[in-house]
């Protein structure tokens, strides 16, 4: 049959992807089995925080269409379409993610649900709009990478945490269909008064549906721009001795 054909196609276009991926400077890298120790987009406490979030908040947005803003490793995508999502589309500037997320969603028979897109925010998306965005952007405050075991576009958002955040904020009332809901990460220390004058100004508004206090990896409290700390300290993140904690939140924001 033909769809057990384009079905197997997929699969042996995955089994070339695991074994060579193309990085920005052309040169070919390998892509880590999902899981290994050493996967570059795998994913983090916040891509829990999202997943958890949506399963709560399902019963509240449409299944038409859904997008995944910065889709990275394609689980937040891959659990779009299995909450039954019809149209799935997920953007990222990085070829290889891309790559990832196709891997993913062949092998839970999903990619013929899917549009892959490769470019920057909004400006492969076009006018379309959406019942549901998933976002969990890189935001932290920090101008160099923080794990080299992940894509060189891992948490990196600039030293105010806002270069991705701000222009996918500023697009998101043109691409939200009404009564269409988007969730997404956001640290308490980039400016969540920011978010949510940016937001008012489309119409829009934005509540934190969950939030928790999370750990900074030494190596990110290293990179952790200093004006920043200083600014959210005992509001945004914390210190017990010499541990160094952050506080995040879920938002979701809908029309007003």
């Amino acid at each position: 049959m033909q769809r057990d054909s384009d079905r197997a196609n997929g699969h042996a276009e995955r089994e070339a992807n695991l074994n060579q991926m193309q990085t920005g400077s052309g040169a070919t890298v390998a892509l880590a089995e999902p899981g290994s120790i050493r996967d570059p987009f795998r994913p983090s406490d916040y891509t829990g925080m999202i997943l958890h979030a949506m399963r709560l908040r399902a019963p509240t947005f449409g299944r038409g269409s859904g997008l995944d803003m910065g889709v990275g490793s394609g689980v937040l995508l891959a659990a779009l379409g299995m909450l039954g999502v019809d149209r799935l589309v997920g953007v990222d500037i990085d070829a290889n993610a891309i790559a990832a997320t196709r891997n993913l969603l062949c092998d839970l028979d999903l990619l013929d649900r899917a549009q892959l897109l490769h470019g920057s925010i909004w400006q492969p998306v076009g006018d379309e709009r959406f019942d549901i965005v998933v976002a969990n952007l890189p935001h932290f405050a920090a101008t160099a990478p923080s794990d080299p075991d992940h894509s060189p576009h891992w948490s990196m958002g600039g030293a105010d945490g806002r270069r991705q955040l701000d222009p996918f904020l500023a697009g998101l009332g043109a691409h939200l269909k009404h009564g269409g809901v988007a969730l997404i990460t956001h640290n308490a220390f980039v400016g969540l008064a920011d978010t949510r004058a940016t937001l008012a100004d489309q119409g829009l508004r934005a509540e934190a549906v969950l939030s928790t206090t999370v750990s900074l990896h030494p190596t990110k409290t290293a990179l952790l721009e200093p004006g920043i700390r200083e600014k959210y300290m005992d509001d945004g993140i914390s210190r017990v001795g010499p541990y160094e904690f952050a506080d995040v939140h879920i938002l979701e924001i809908r029309h007003r």
